[in-house]
């Protein structure tokens, strides 16, 4: 059975295109840091604060993604996207209320984000797992879209913030809840899984290979051989010339074989599980006159001979091929990925590159803020900011240090829907015209990231520098997250995709929250108490790049034994 990749072709083709606007909304926590830094002053919290709030988003993006890949799963993408569009929108709506009302709450806000997170993770990962289940053969590519709009998004919004929103962040926060819930929940409506046939590495019992032994004796033009499955063995007959099935007492063909090919020649030949449909098993073997008659016989079966045949014809044993089982329930694809320990490696990587990354992403606000003001000798300031006005055009910079964090937040989405979008065509490329693994790409990430994170531990007050961090970090995450969804739906199929990715996503929060929280108690350590403004650069918060630095080559190491594996299996 093979997949009808032009079947409800239109319908896909429309799934895909609200997949990237659907995405589009839900990428919007990236922009906590161009609203961060005002709400921590309105509310008076400190930056450690600033780093739970950002650990409270992880947590509905990451342990909210496992219940939401269960959700998709079980109930598909328009289900699940509408309860991650009522997610947003309440999260958002409340956030506005508490900045309004400057409710000095960490519960309640890190409540309100981490409804955020969730609703914004299950609505992405629906339409990842919409595109990526209605173009199997294109996986890579088809999951760029969303993928790369979820990266862009911050982007986007941090442009309308700056323009219709400068100064006004509860405004702002007010237009992400109409905004974004409104697009998620009415593009629930156009996304679906349309494909009728089942992507062939879903299958739950696949056969990995069968070789077959050379025959000494070659068959006449009339006699041809047979495999046939039972639950122990696999056996191969050979026909007599009257063309009588000798199968272990089964009727083994259908209709579909009609017209193939004989699947084995007379001196033996392999069949590898690329021939062998995941369904039918012997789908290349020709059927035979369904009038004749199956010979049972045990005595026959075990000489050889059919009554009434002219002469003996070979009985081939063939060993008993390794059945993979994939489990479909919940809990059994749970704990068949925990006891998995590729699964689990992958889980490290997704962990070291996503929490890396995140790190900067959640706490560019903080390290623009702290080059912006970095006046030693107090007399810097105007300096800097003469020099942020001539990296974006020297037009007058409105808001000073939140203007810097804007563009480090256009930055860092930009270059992370770039990386998105290039490695989803990209890893399709390598994987499909080379034969070489995905992972590549994110081995080059790796070395990419550690260059960031040198440059954000040695730059003391350079705008330059600091675009040039965001646009490495931020095109590092793009790749890293453009490239692994395809990595993880080749290893474990598409069916349980949701599932799976959840899983994997839940990893980072660990790193995240140990760099962030580091991030946060140095931050406060060097930060004026007077003003609660850190004036020293980048030693505000230099030790914790020096600790993600040295993350970014255990990385490294962790992706080659990766690689190492994956090419063990080829």
């Amino acid at each position: 059975m093979s997949l009808n990749t032009t079947s409800h072709l239109p319908q896909r083709l429309t799934a895909l295109v609200v997949s990237v606007l659907v995405a589009l909304a839900a990428g919007t926590p990236y922009l906590y840091g161009v609203f961060s830094p005002q709400l921590i002053q309105r509310v008076g919290l400190t930056i450690s604060d600033s780093a739970t709030i950002s650990l409270a988003t992880n947590l509905g993006s990451g342990l909210g993604g496992l219940p939401a890949g269960l959700v998709i799963d079980h109930y598909g993408p328009h289900i699940s996207i509408m309860i991650g569009s009522t997610g947003i929108f309440l999260g958002y709506l409340a956030l506005h209320i508490i900045y309004q009302r400057a409710i000095a709450s960490l519960p309640l806000i890190c409540m309100s984000m981490a409804l955020v997170g969730f609703g914004s993770i299950t609505c992405f990962f629906a339409t990842l797992k919409a595109a990526q289940a209605n173009f199997p053969k294109h996986r890579g590519t088809a999951g760029a879209f969303p993928v790369s709009a979820f990266g862009l998004a911050a982007t986007i919004f941090s442009v309308i913030a700056a323009t219709f929103f400068s100064g006004n962040s509860g405004g702002l926060l007010l237009f992400l809840s109409l905004c974004c819930g409104t697009i998620a929940f009415v593009g629930s409506f156009f996304i679906h899984v349309y494909l009728d046939q089942q992507d062939p590495g879903d299958e739950e019992q696949q056969v990995q290979a069968i070789s077959v032994p050379q025959v000494s004796s070659g068959f006449s033009d009339e006699e041809s051989p047979l495999v046939s499955r039972s639950n122990s063995s696999y056996s191969l007959a050979a026909l007599d010339e009257s063309g009588t099935k000798l199968l272990n007492g089964k009727t083994l063909f259908s209709d579909s074989f009609r017209g193939t090919k004989p699947l084995l020649g007379g001196k033996g030949a392999s069949v590898s599980s690329s021939t062998l449909d995941s369904d039918s098993t012997l789908r290349s073997i020709p059927e035979l006159p369904k009038s004749e008659t199956l010979l049972n016989t045990k005595n026959n079966l075990q000489t050889g001979l059919a009554p009434g045949a002219s002469k003996r014809v070979p009985i081939i044993q063939i060993s008993q091929p390794q059945i993979e089982s994939r489990p479909t329930r919940p809990l059994d694809v749970i704990r068949d990925r925990l006891t998995d320990r590729v699964f689990l490696t992958h889980f490290l990587a997704v962990s070291l590159s996503s929490g890396i990354c995140q790190m900067y992403i959640y706490s560019v606000g903080f390290i623009a803020t702290a080059q912006y003001y970095y006046d030693p000798e107090h007399g810097q300031t105007q300096l800097f900011a003469r020099a942020v006005a001539a990296i974006t055009g020297g037009a007058p910079i409105s808001g000073g240090a939140a203007a810097l964090q804007a563009v480090q937040v256009s930055v860092i989405s930009l270059a992370s829907f770039s990386g998105r979008l290039i490695a989803g065509f990209l890893s399709d490329y390598i994987h499909k015209k080379f034969h070489i693994s995905r992972l590549w790409i994110v081995a080059a990430t790796s070395v990419a990231l550690a260059v960031g994170q040198f440059i954000n531990i040695h730059n003391v007050n350079n705008p330059h520098l600091v675009s040039i961090a965001s646009a490495l970090i931020g095109g590092c995450y793009g790749l890293a997250f453009g490239t692994y969804p395809a990595v993880i739906a080749d290893q474990f199929g598409t069916k349980t995709f949701s599932t799976s990715w959840g899983l994997i996503c839940v990893g980072p929060l660990t790193v995240l929250f140990s760099l962030n929280k580091f991030f946060g108690y140095l931050y406060d350590s060097n930060s004026d108490p007077a003003t609660g403004i850190c004036y020293k650069g980048n030693e505000c918060y230099k030790g914790a790049f020096e600790i993600s630095f040295s993350l970014c080559f255990l990385l490294l190491v962790v992706v080659l034994i990766l690689i190492s594996i994956d090419k063990k299996k080829r």
